[in-house]
């Protein structure tokens, strides 16, 4: 378990900083050239190939009690690429931030990883939750808390209890001043619905509670990930897009193939019939030529 008090440190420095962010154990460590160090690098080094098609990830090496339990999330809208670029430097950056600890967890910009010596899977965790804010300043804070409140609060029941949602979703619309309200919130796929729920309420807590004066905020948490701007951070015409691409791409290739098969059989088909016709006719004709010689 992580104390309380190196929370409450991460909390302070990140307040004005950019991704990466650590959280780090200090009350569990291994040794350099140990079987852990010799499993996490085994894990780390595998990651970005598996976020190359999976924005969320989980896998374990190695027999207890030198398991390494590891789990990677990328935010839904950025591309494959993109989350392989991020894991990447995600399974770097955890161990430079938190060298020889056996649990971890590191955000940055699109992605989040975390790992451990005990297996976390299923399990909510809000404990050292780090809020972060936009550093600049609202005129009008209470009109902002309640468009907050409104749109996250019927968002995150979207995500956790709408199966079609995967436990993802955005919303946007106008605010005030010529501003638009942009929301996002999204949960480890390995939640149950009801704990998605619970921590994208703790979530919405932690930002009204820090962040009520500012332009924006978001939420690093080990189970989900909350944010709120007043301006485009993530683009929804390209998630349709994206998703409007695949669909016909699909299609396609089904079409494509079934094409294809149809042809080729239709191609064998007409070969045979050629093959066994000439090969009748030509029967034919040997046989009218045995009947003239026979009559002559």
């Amino acid at each position: 378990m992580l104390l309380l008090y190196f929370s409450i440190a991460n909390i302070l420095d990140v307040a004005y900083t950019d991704p990466p962010n650590g959280l780090c154990s200090n009350n569990s460590n291994y040794t350099d050239n140990s079987p852990f160090q010799n499993n996490l690098e085994t894990v780390m080094s595998s990651l970005s190939s598996n976020a190359s098609v999976s924005k969320i990830f989980n896998t374990s090496t190695g027999i207890d009690p030198d398991r390494v339990y590891a789990q990677y999330m990328c935010l839904n809208y950025v591309t494959h690429e993109k989350c392989s670029t991020c894991i990447a430097a995600a399974s770097q950056d955890i161990r430079t931030l938190c060298p020889g600890d056996k649990e971890a967890v590191v955000w940055e910009e699109d992605c989040q990883l975390r790992y451990s010596n005990q297996s976390f899977l299923g399990s909510l965790d809000v404990s050292g939750n780090i809020p972060q804010y936009n550093a600049k300043n609202i005129s009008n804070p209470e009109d902002l808390s309640l468009v907050v409140n409104k749109t996250l609060s019927g968002l995150i029941k979207k995500a956790a209890f709408d199966p079609s949602a995967n436990m993802y979703a955005t919303e946007d619309g106008p605010f005030t001043n010529g501003d638009s309200f942009f929301s996002l919130v999204q949960c480890s796929t390995d939640l149950s619905p009801n704990d998605c729920y619970k921590c994208l309420e703790v979530a919405i807590k932690n930002v009204t509670t820090c962040c009520k004066s500012s332009r924006g905020a978001r939420i690093f948490s080990r189970s989900c990930y909350l944010r709120y701007e007043l301006y485009a951070f993530y683009n929804s015409t390209t998630e349709s897009n994206q998703t409007m691409v695949t669909g016909k791409g699909n299609k396609s290739e089904i079409w494509i193939i079934t094409i294809s098969t149809v042809a080729s059989t239709l191609l064998v088909v007409a070969i045979l019939g050629s093959f066994f016709y000439h090969l009748a006719m030509k029967t034919r004709m040997r046989k009218c030529k045995d009947s003239f010689y026979e009559i002559h």
